[in-house]
């Protein structure tokens, strides 16, 4: 019997079929793998713009002239914009300027309102000034509450290149005994380290809690970072202050009248 030919054409056009078959399927995949990458950042877009919303939201409830000031800061680089436009240069080319300016100092004075806004609702709570320095850049090492009264006046340590900062929060004489209980137990710990001692408050020789963080950004560099590592684990080896409770063991059967018998 004799072989039939196959035509010429017939195994060279599977194989760029199969081809054509793969590259479809790579650029599906890569398409694919866009789609899913712009809709995770279409999803983390809007999930900031709903936190700014809440944000501005609450931050108007508790601030109502946080809208008036943001408005000012952004129209009034615009209006400056466009009088130099108008008598120094051409105004496609300053009121562009004027616009972006005017977006960067509206968004820095809504974000010190912000913030205005937040101490506002902190101060005068146990462990405000723990949270201020928690949310400060840097390091700043705080160990919070490392001395406490029956009074909820606290004591709280903070370890930075600045050395060692003892924060105290309350009233009266507490937070001032509290502060001179914590130089003596960390002194023989820190040597030369300058230490430093603040109390927020109101009152005089006080620090009000708004201006806690610049006061600890302007004090002065004299640690290094290892310094400030091997300082930060000598004090968190000595542990805490004892809290103000009781000692001995707690008595279950007690009457209603509170009176032991």
């Amino acid at each position: 019997m004799a072989l039939r030919k196959q035509p010429r054409g017939t195994a060279g056009s599977s194989a760029p079929a199969a081809a054509g078959k793969n590259a479809a399927a790579v650029a599906g995949g890569k398409n694919g793998a866009g789609r899913s990458g712009g809709a995770a950042e279409g999803t983390a877009f809007k999930a900031r713009l709903a936190q700014l919303r809440v944000v501005f939201k609450i931050t108007r409830q508790r601030d109502p002239q946080a809208l008036w000031f943001t408005l000012a800061a952004f129209f009034v680089p615009l209006a400056l914009g466009i009088v130099l436009g108008l008598f120094v240069g051409p105004l496609y080319l300053w009121i562009p300027i004027a616009i972006l300016l005017g977006v960067v100092v509206a968004l820095n004075v809504f974000s010190r309102r912000v913030q205005r806004t937040a101490y506002a609702e902190m101060e005068g709570k146990p462990g405000a000034a723990a949270g201020v320095v928690e949310r400060m850049r840097g390091d700043w090492r705080i160990t919070p509450a490392v001395g406490i009264n029956r009074h909820q006046d606290v004591v709280h340590r903070v370890v930075s290149r600045a050395g060692v900062v003892i924060i105290a929060e309350g009233r009266g004489r507490g937070p001032r005994e509290l502060l001179v209980a914590e130089k003596r137990r960390i002194r023989k710990a820190v040597g030369y380290t300058p230490v430093t001692d603040i109390i927020v408050g109101t009152g005089e020789g006080e620090t009000p809690l708004p201006k806690l963080q610049g006061t600890l950004m302007r004090l002065r560099r004299t640690l290094r970072r290892g310094e400030v590592e091997a300082l930060d684990r000598r004090l968190r080896a000595m542990g805490g202050a004892a809290l103000p409770i009781p000692k001995g063991p707690i008595p279950r059967n007690v009457p209603r009248g509170g009176r032991l018998r």
